[in-house]
């Protein structure tokens, strides 16, 4: 890595598939299967609504803090000269 740009760069690129996920998945889908199969529509609704509301908590925190991060960041390069000619 030449600098930190670099190294935040490449932590950010999406991974491909981890060891063993493909076949992790691949087991895991009859189960989905038969939970979708058991429950009725309106509670499988009502239930992934609810856990995307939680993960929207999630969500939101890691954007507040990347953010702040990147605003950080930009601080402590321009005070070096990298951005804005500073």
């Amino acid at each position: 890595m030449n600098s930190v740009i670099d190294c935040l760069n490449e932590a950010s690129t999406p991974h491909p598939p981890y060891p063993g996920e493909e076949g992790a998945r691949k087991a895991l889908d009859p189960y989905c299967r038969k939970v979708a199969e058991a429950l009725s529509d309106g509670f499988l609704d009502e239930f992934w609504s609810a856990l995307g509301r939680l993960q929207d908590c999630y969500t939101n925190e890691a954007f507040r803090r990347g953010f702040c991060l990147g605003a950080a960041l930009m601080e402590e390069l321009r005070g070096e000269g990298y951005v804005w000619g500073g």
